[in-house]
């Protein structure tokens, strides 16, 4: 998938941009980022200062393709922002959720 980072509109090479380099499988391994799993996205929390919020299918696509939180919350600017189909998106949210 094609992607850049926020204030950056060079695209960055397709081995970068792969979940697994900052998201692990579990949340008992330390991680740059949050682990991408069912019991992470969908838990009721606070995430970097912002309200108590969850992610849902929409959110996630917003955090994906904008870099913006459940909560509003800019993610950080490493988080890459992708140009990925609606239908994509909602099928890789599936996919997070339901493994």
């Amino acid at each position: 998938m094609a992607a850049h980072l926020r204030d950056d509109e060079r695209p960055l090479s397709s081995w970068t941009t792969r979940c697994v380099n900052c998201h692990v499988g579990t949340s008992k391994a330390p991680a740059f980022a949050p682990p991408l799993t069912r019991e992470s996205l969908l838990a009721e929390t606070s995430r970097r200062g912002g309200p108590i919020s969850h992610y849902d299918a929409t959110a996630f696509c917003r955090a994906v393709k904008d870099g913006v939180d459940p909560a509003g919350v800019l993610l950080r600017k490493s988080m890459p922002r992708y140009q990925i189909a609606d239908a994509e998106c909602m099928a890789l949210w599936r996919f997070v959720v339901h493994r």
